[in-house]
């Protein structure tokens, strides 16, 4: 027998666990029970996640999947740190249709490398299995340089938020939004870091977490310095009187260490009293803080930060959003067991409105009923069921405001004390049409400011814009008017130049020429030719030189016919140029632009969510932008035109007339711009369509939101309109929602769908999925536990619906089945069927199903018990006794009962050195055995079964057991010092209670050093200490510290040490201390005083340390002291009990120690026994202010306060003292006021004043007297109006003295002859009852009521109209006679039948007939008519057979059969029996 090793599982709440292994390696299971109840099982790992190696940035994901009955729960961890859950960090998942758990980091980073572990629990075991994470760093990454940066900047942001005083306080200034998200953070919880950083645009998540870190340990340490422990951290509360508390349990080390409360950084004043002027306030309880704010408004949103000494400890934001009540709460008065509606408007639509009843914060359930509209303006609280304790004053808080009022149930006035029935009214809500009204004025006046506000900021933008785009044309035309001057300067100055140059090249020219023609003869005309060529060439040298002929200046020809022709040719190319001067200046120039060219539309990604209607608006705004620019161009081109010299070409004016004609047309475009711009967007989507999956024979739909509610649109599938009518579909519109419903989705509903309004559209597909499913019934039927006998078969069949091919697995303990000699599996159209035949008890557990096709998986399981012998009990033996006469003793229960439960155990019994075992026989179910027939010092062993209903288990034969054991003497008591000395120490203890039934011969006594494991004997072990009276112990070092332990002996031996001694030095008594320090009251009650001290120095050679402290009382009218402890104490505060109220008692504390006791401490002056001074506060939660009492029964209320000292109380009613007649008693922190029989004349207001040194307190009560009013007077009926009676009565004696009676008046006509109320609550003598018809008979009762009842009715006398009746005649028609004779007919045939054995089978059909047919049954031929097995009914033609317990000799083939004298009708069905 192999045995299991035990250990201690902590997470299993202390139970010891046994670990196990799984199947799958590196899987540690721990079992928290030694046996476990049938069909459960601990959880384990059917698949363990697998270590990764993985490139940084990519995607990690751990897989596992487990089992386990129950089923388990799934957490994960890492070795070091926590994980960090959040979308972009790390996600845990589970998948229901492939049960695995999956750990998944989205982006992996190198930090996130770590061992992971995987924990499987439930409540009978746990299983752990670990994975490996190793991250691969690649390259450089911005994101680790970024952290690095962020934690160099930590410190100093730290030290940034550290500036302050020497005081300790912060430096005075607002606090910058980079510390107020920090502050924020540093006390948020952790489930609120994602929300703070959305709503701050923090997008490095990492980063701010591991900056955070940071901050939180450098802030810790600080605290440490001024606190010792935090308990609770209490966030901002709004409470419902306009007041918020901010709590905090902080255990200071310096109790007069100073604290600071801050508002966005600026220090805020604080009282320590409660006073209704002050605006913050501070109260201490104890440990406990709690800081208030008065009279909450929109300026006392911010940032709230508490600080100790210099360190702040808690920081909370008080947010104030800007809601105010349209409507407030109105007093509701409801009747007992009736339901009660507050409702509150808002000025704009907010979703955390909190509800205060009688202090306390309310929330959803079956007593209060919490709802809002759907545009979160109209908020409703609905009372239940409402009971005098209910009534009180209800608060609604939204943000800083609140509003409230009171609900006011009237008790039902049962005499018999029986609890009324329940009332379907409700009172308070007649008002709902009225608030709804003035919630839709809310809703448009929100959504007019919201547009404003959004019109006003695009104005301010555009206005923006548009100032930005001037300032850089007037830049653009600074640079280019000076570009230009630059220009012309640079032009004027070369066109100087060059006109110079000309001069001197056309004289030397005609110098040259003049000299050629002196030279020449006979070609004087050439020559004159020439020289008119020349002029001609200095014509065009004038007009048409260029640069590069003025820079060749020099050059001329040789000869004057040459040169001549060539200076003409010169001229005329002169005139060409000039030509090509003008044909440039007729041309259009073209513009540079400066920078690059830009669209003027960008089409981006950034935008795809924009509408077109926002796309148009945003095009016209960029039209009018550049319409804008156009427009001051063309301004200032025609500003140019009319400065420029009078003497402007063609070509030039022609520029300026375009440019002024671009002018107009950008003066146009802004004009259209501006226009479009303002045009309204019309009719958008709030939100569209979304794809849908449909199961088929379901119902799906479809649903958008437009931003109008009186918009109209249209639905189409796949192209083609659907009606409004259309078969299958229900299209409805709930203000801007548009739904379109399919009630049973088929097929042909699949499709692309759109929904089209105003031009707009959105698209959505419906997807018809057909997945396999399971029917409720059979699924049920499924689940039953199928239990068999070894060697016998077990049949699972389950039918099922789905779109083919299916594929269908059966599986047994998560084994997937396939067909073997003992397992077969058929497949049918719509049904499986699992047979199982010689099934073995290891067979037994888990049977599922699994179905799998294209649109999903559906699984279903059951449970297979296979019953069998027993195991053999398990051991080992656990002893309980052994004595010379009983040998008692237990075992374990088998480990597999074979599916039963155990019946008996049967015994026998072996003595160690004999060969026969004795039968004890059957002992019972209980796995123990008390065995008193046996000799002392005997052994005897036993063989143990296990009997149940199968049968008997093999047997389990146990270790010998001895009768009879040594008795060793008990534990002395611990040794204690009587004296210590340097060389010395002398040691008492009493002996053992236990002596082990004989005497005790000695002790053995033992010594250890402090700091050392090892111990010594003190006496050698043949010579025992006689007797521990006194025993000195000399073997010892002097200023060692030592403990001792002594242990008894008897005659069976040496028992247990005893429990060790305190730890003493080896040393010479020491000197009295001296006196304590610093001795004083902490606190003080009637009857008890609290004291707390400093202990008292030590003065090497005159005063040693003090051990402990005596404290010391005495009356002032006493000599006397008296000790209140007879025990020195260790503790430097004590509190004394037992004084008498207002008693002057002395105290002082005597400090002790081994030399004895010092001198007194006594206190300066004497103690009153008396709390400190407390102002009166009544401490009921509710205190009822309105009392009725019915006259002639007693009156009685009491209050319940606190006061010190103590109050003196007074009673006044209607401001002066009560009289004699009421009985007024106070008690200790209580006070009644009684009327013993009370009268009309005791009905007024009642006031308690309690008053003491301190202050005084008052509250208010109403009392009303009243009893059952009398009854009215007779009773007039008059018709002042046709179709209407005025009931007039006398008023009731009682009117008079009553100022809240009343009158109520019932009805009754001869029609329905019941009494309805029709009128409650007249406090008049007449009312006029409408809607009177003529013909009926009227009656009238009236009542009087009041707070108490009301009274007996008052009658009128009958009220009747008559009217005239018409004769009324009927002229029937003459009826032919109709013949409805026909032969036997079946109208509804048998239908095939297939029952299981043991079940019950109910056939019918319906036959028609005339004269009624007779009808027979037959089974095989065999007429069933007069066999009682069989229930047989023919009702109005439908004939019926059933069949109670159906057996295998049911099968066959039915008949019935159907005769009349027309003729004769058969038919048939076969009945299946399945076993």
């Amino acid at each position: 027998m192999w045995k299991k090793s035990k250990v201690t599982d902590q997470t299993a709440a202390g139970q010891a666990g046994i670990k196990k292994k799984s199947k799958v390696p590196g899987v540690m299971i721990t079992q928290f029970q030694e046996e476990l109840p049938e069909g459960m099982s601990t959880p384990d790992f059917t698949r363990k996640p697998i270590a990764l190696t993985i490139q940084e940035g990519k995607t990690a994901i751990f897989k596992s999947i487990v089992v386990g009955n129950p089923k388990p729960t799934v957490t994960w961890s890492r070795a070091n740190g926590e994980i960090v859950f959040h979308p972009d960090v790390c996600i845990q998942k589970y998948d229901e249709s492939s049960n695995e758990h999956t750990l998944e980091f989205p982006k992996v980073a190198p930090d996130d490398a770590d061992t992971y572990k995987c924990f499987a629990n439930n409540e009978h075991g746990r299983a752990i299995c670990t994975v490996v994470l190793n991250v691969i760093a690649v390259g450089f990454s911005k994101t680790k340089e970024l952290q690095k940066v962020q934690v160099e900047d930590t410190a100093d942001f730290r030290k940034k938020l550290k500036k302050r005083n020497p005081d300790g306080t912060r430096e005075e200034k607002a606090m910058e939004p980079e510390e107020k998200v920090w502050e924020i953070l540093l006390s948020a919880d952790k489930k609120d870091y994602e929300s703070i950083c959305v709503e701050n645009g923090i997008t490095d998540f990492r980063g701010m977490l591991k900056k955070l870190n940071e901050m939180k340990k450098e802030r810790e340490a600080e605290i440490a310095e001024f606190v010792s422990h935090i308990n609770t951290l209490k966030h901002i509360e709004v409470n419902d009187d306009d007041c918020a508390t901010i709590e905090l349990d902080l255990d200071l080390k310096d109790p007069a260490s100073k604290i600071f409360f801050y508002k966005d950084g600026v220090m805020v004043p604080l009282t320590k009293e409660e006073c209704d002027g002050q605006k913050h306030s501070l109260k201490q309880i104890g440990k406990k803080f709690v800081f208030t704010i008065r009279g909450l408004g929109k300026d006392d949103a911010g940032l709230y930060s508490v600080d100790v000494g210099g360190c702040n400890v808690f920081s909370t934001n008080l947010k104030a959003p800007d809601v105010e009540f349209a409507v407030k709460l109105q007093e509701i008065k409801a009747e007992e067991r009736q339901d009660a509606m507050f409702q509150c408007v808002l000025t704009a639509p907010y979703d955390d409105l909190k509800w205060f009843g009688k202090k306390a914060p309310l929330t959803n359930g079956k007593k209060f009923e919490i709802s809002s509209s759907e545009d979160k303006l109209i908020h409703k609280l609905i009372i239940r069921d409402c009971v005098p304790l209910d009534a009180g004053i209800y608060a609604a808080v939204a943000g800083v405001k609140s509003c409230n009022n009171w609900l006011i149930v009237e008790a039902d006035k049962d005499p018999k004390g029986k609890k009324g029935e329940r009332k379907s009214t409700m009172a308070g809500g007649a008002n709902s049409e009225e608030l709804e009204k003035i919630a839709k004025e809310q809703q448009e006046r929100y959504e007019k400011e919201m547009a404003e506000k959004i019109e006003k900021a695009k104005q301010a933008q555009a206005e923006r814009e548009l100032a930005d785009a001037a300032a850089k044309l007037e830049s653009e035309a600074a640079k280019k008017d000076a570009a230009e001057a630059n220009a012309a300067a640079k032009a004027a100055a070369k066109a100087e130049a060059k006109a110079k140059k000309a001069q001197k090249i056309a004289a030397d020219r005609a110098a040259k020429e003049e000299a050629a023609r002196r030279r020449a003869g006979e070609g004087g005309a050439d020559g004159g030719a020439g020289g008119a060529g020349g002029a001609g060439g200095a014509g065009g040298l004038d007009d048409g030189l260029d640069e590069d002929e003025l820079s060749n200046s020099e050059s001329d020809s040789a000869e004057g016919g040459p040169a001549g022709g060539a200076d003409g040719a010169e001229g005329e190319g002169g005139e060409g140029g000039e030509g090509a001067d003008g044909a440039d200046g007729g041309k259009r120039r073209r513009k540079k632009r400066d920078g690059p060219l830009v669209p003027d539309t960008v089409i981006g990604d950034e935008d795809e969510d924009i509408d077109e209607e926002t796309a148009k608006q945003r095009k016209a705004a960029r039209k009018g932008k550049r319409a804008k620019k156009m427009l001051e161009d063309g301004e200032a081109s025609a500003a140019v035109g009319k400065n420029e010299d009078e003497d402007i070409d063609e070509e030039t004016a022609k520029q300026q007339g375009k440019a002024a004609r671009k002018g107009k047309r950008a003066k146009k475009m802004l004009e259209d711009g501006e226009a479009s711009a303002a045009v309204d967007p019309g009719v958008h989507f709030h939100a569209g369509l979304s794809d849908c999956k449909a199961i088929m024979g379901e119902a799906a739909e479809l649903e958008c939101k437009v931003s109008s509610e009186d918009c109209k649109g249209i639905w189409y599938k796949d192209g083609e309109e659907i009606k409004t009518d259309a078969e299958g579909v229900t299209i409805t519109q709930d203000g801007s929602f548009h739904r379109l419903k399919i009630h049973k989705v088929t097929d042909e509903f699949g499709g692309k769908y759109k929904f089209e309004a105003d031009g707009r559209k959105t698209e959505a597909m419906v997807v018809v999925e057909d997945p396999p499913r399971f029917e409720a019934e059979d699924l049920e039927t499924f689940k039953t536990s199928v239990t068999v006998k070894k060697g016998q078969k077990a049949t699972f069949k389950l039918p099922f619906v789905g779109r083919d091919p299916i594929k269908v697995q059966w599986y047994l303990e998560g084994e997937e089945l396939s067909e073997e000699s003992n397992i077969k599996i058929e497949h049918t159209e719509g049904c499986s069927r699992l047979l199982l035949t010689k099934l073995q008890r290891k067979d037994s557990g888990e049977v599922k199903i699994k179905l799998k096709n294209e649109f999903g998986t559906v699984e279903a399981f059951s449970q297979l018990i296979v019953l069998d012998k027993p195991t053999p009990p398990m051991g080992p033996l656990e002893i309980i006794e052994a004595s010379p006469s009983v040998l008692d003793f237990k075992w374990r229960p088998p480990k597999d009962s074979g599916g039963c439960k155990v019946d008996n155990y049967i015994l026998e019994r072996n003595q160690i050195g004999r060969n026969t075992w004795k039968k004890v026989g059957l002992i019972g179910p209980e796995a123990k055995y008390r065995d008193s027939d046996v000799d002392h010092g005997r052994r005897y062993c036993y063989r143990i079964r296990v009997e149940t209903e199968i049968g008997t288990s093999e047997l389990m034969e146990t270790e010998d057991i001895q009768a009879g054991t040594k008795a060793y003497p008990g534990q002395p008591s611990a040794p204690k010092v009587a004296t210590a000395f340097k060389d010395c120490i002398n040691l008492t203890w009493a002996p053992p209670s236990n002596t082990g039934g004989t005497n005790i011969l000695g002790y053995n006594l033992e010594k250890r050093k402090k700091g050392s494991n090892l111990w010594s004997a003190v006496n050698p072990p043949e010579e025992m200490i006689r007797s521990g009276k006194l025993c000195p112990v000399k073997d010892v070092i002097e200023g060692m510290e030592y403990e001792f332990r002594v242990a008894a002996i008897n005659n069976s031996g040496a028992g247990e040490f005893s429990v060790s001694s305190e730890f003493v030095f080896a040393r010479d008594p020491k000197k009295p201390p001296g006196k304590v320090i610093d001795f004083k009251v902490t606190d003080s009650t009637y009857t008890t005083l609290s004291l707390s001290w400093i202990k008292p120095k030590d003065i090497k050679g005159e005063e040693d340390e003090a051990k402990g402290y005596f404290v010391e009382v005495r009356p002032a009218e006493n000599t006397d002291w008296d000790r209140c402890n007879t025990n020195a104490i260790t503790m430097t505060s004590y509190t004394a009990k037992g004084l008498k109220s207002l008693g002057m008692y002395w105290v002082r504390v005597i400090a002790t120690n081994e030399g004895g006791e010092g001198a007194p401490q006594e206190l300066d002056n004497y103690i009153l026994a008396m709390p400190p001074p407390v102002r009166p506060r009544f401490t009921d939660v509710k205190i009822k202010s309105f009392m009725i009492v019915r006259a002639g029964n007693s009156a009685r209320f009491n209050i319940n306060f606190e006061a010190s000292p103590w109050p003196e109380v007074t009673w006044l009613k209607d401001g002066v003292p009560v009289t004699k007649k009421v009985t007024i008693s106070n008690a200790e922190g209580m006070s009644q006021l009684l009327i013993p029989s009370a009268e009309r004349t005791d009905t007024g207001i009642y006031a308690i004043i309690v008053k003491n040194i301190v202050g005084q307190e008052s509250f208010s009560i109403e009392i009303r007297v009243t009893d059952e009013p009398k009854p009215t007077g007779p009773v007039d009926l008059d018709e002042n109006v046709p179709g209407t009676v005025t009931i007039s009565w006398a008023p009731s004696p009682d009117e008079k003295k009553d100022d809240r009676l009343h009158y109520m008046v019932t009805k009754r006509d001869s029609h329905k002859r019941q009494w309805h109320t029709v009128a409650d609550r007249i406090f008049n003598n007449k009312f006029t009852a409408c809607n009177i018809l003529p013909g009926r008979e009227y009656q009238f009762r009236v009542y009087a009521k009041n707070d108490m009842g009301s009274s007996k009715p008052s009658e009128s006398p009958k009220w009747l109209i008559p009217t005239k009746k018409e004769k009324f005649t009927v002229n029937l028609a003459e009826s032919k006679p109709c013949d409805l004779q026909c032969a036997p007919k079946f109208l509804i045939p048998l239908k095939m039948h297939a029952a299981p054995q043991g079940y019950e089978c109910y056939m019918s059909c319906a036959i028609k007939g005339d004269p009624t047919p007779h009808v027979t049954w037959y089974r095989n031929n065999i007429s069933l008519n007069t066999n009682t097995n069989y229930f047989i009914s023919n009702t109005c033609g439908v004939c019926s057979l059933l069949i109670l317990r159906v057996g295998s000799k049911d099968s066959g083939e039915y008949k019935i059969v159907a005769e009349n004298p027309l003729g004769r009708a058969e038919c048939t069905t076969k009945l299946t029996v399945r076993e």
